[in-house]
């Protein structure tokens, strides 16, 4: 609603200008009761079409109650256009990335 959307606003200002790479060690969707599975490494969207396709975001969308048109058309509002950092995407050039693997050891 309202009062979170006006809440959200500095913190997305705040957020814009970190490129939002972030390493999430608990899968909330898969094992909300437990940290279990192997930590990943997250980026945010930074432009329309890099995302899920549409039908999965109106999938979501109706499953927890969101509305993704009207968040990017509030967003557009108060954020400046994105720059991006040279050397950000270096992923999209050389096609590499990361993968954290689970191994059980002993202590």
């Amino acid at each position: 609603g309202p009062a979170a959307d006006a809440a959200e606003q500095p913190a997305m200002l705040e957020l814009q200008k970190t490129y939002g790479k972030t390493i999430h060690t608990w899968a909330i969707d898969i094992s909300p009761e437990l940290p279990l599975g192997p930590p990943n490494l997250m980026v945010s969207y930074t432009a329309d079409g890099q995302g899920p396709p549409e039908h999965m975001v109106q999938k979501r969308d109706e499953e927890w109650g969101q509305d993704t048109a009207a968040k990017r058309e509030l967003r557009k509002g108060y954020l400046p256009p994105y720059e991006k950092a040279d050397g950000a995407d270096e992923w999209e050039k050389t096609g590499r990335g990361v993968k954290f693997n689970v191994n059980e050891v002993f202590q």
